[in-house]
């Protein structure tokens, strides 16, 4: 799904940024941000990042939403110092983390092509019809904002799981 994308991203990102040297010294750390800035590490993790989500928010808002991120990355000293004692080999989950972070980037209602993304995703898992898929979506939608579902995603996939089983089974019952 369109969550696990935009972490893929966001972690590809911070692998990458993982190869600056460790950063024991104020100087380090200034080399380490030149590089998050740089214009080709943006272009790189926009492009990524957009192409990786378009599918599930549309060419526009996955462009608007992976340039938030990003901005906010290389603004948030936080980040810096996370990736730095991920260096030093302190557990941090990115995961979650990463969510927390791009959570004010993602869109406030349903693009379009979340819905038509989703659908098709529904299809593919066999027994369903299109009436099925639209009425899980339609349920979806009721109970959870666009954040509120990406964060449930995000924090508790099992439950998510679950719940989608639930509603799936009620509009198989309809």
């Amino acid at each position: 799904m369109f969550f696990k994308r935009i972490s893929a991203a966001i972690l590809c990102a911070m692998a990458l940024s993982l190869a600056a040297p460790e950063a024991e010294s104020g100087e380090d750390m200034m080399i380490f941000k030149a590089i998050l800035q740089s214009p080709i590490f943006k272009d790189n993790f926009v492009q990524s990042c957009t192409a990786q989500s378009m599918e599930w928010l549309g060419a526009s808002q996955a462009d608007k939403t992976c340039n938030c991120a990003f901005d906010r990355m290389v603004k948030d000293s936080k980040f810096i110092n996370r990736i730095l004692s991920s260096m030093n080999n302190e557990s941090i989950d990115f995961e979650k983390w990463g969510f927390d972070f791009i959570e004010p980037c993602i869109p406030q209602s349903y693009p379009a092509e979340t819905d038509n993304a989703f659908v098709k995703e529904c299809l593919k898992a066999g027994d369903v019809d299109k009436a099925t898929c639209e009425c899980v979506l339609n349920s979806i939608k009721k109970d959870y904002s666009v954040r509120d579902l990406m964060k449930t995603a995000f924090e508790d996939q099992k439950k998510l799981e679950v719940d989608l089983m639930l509603k799936s089974a009620q509009c198989l019952s309809k």
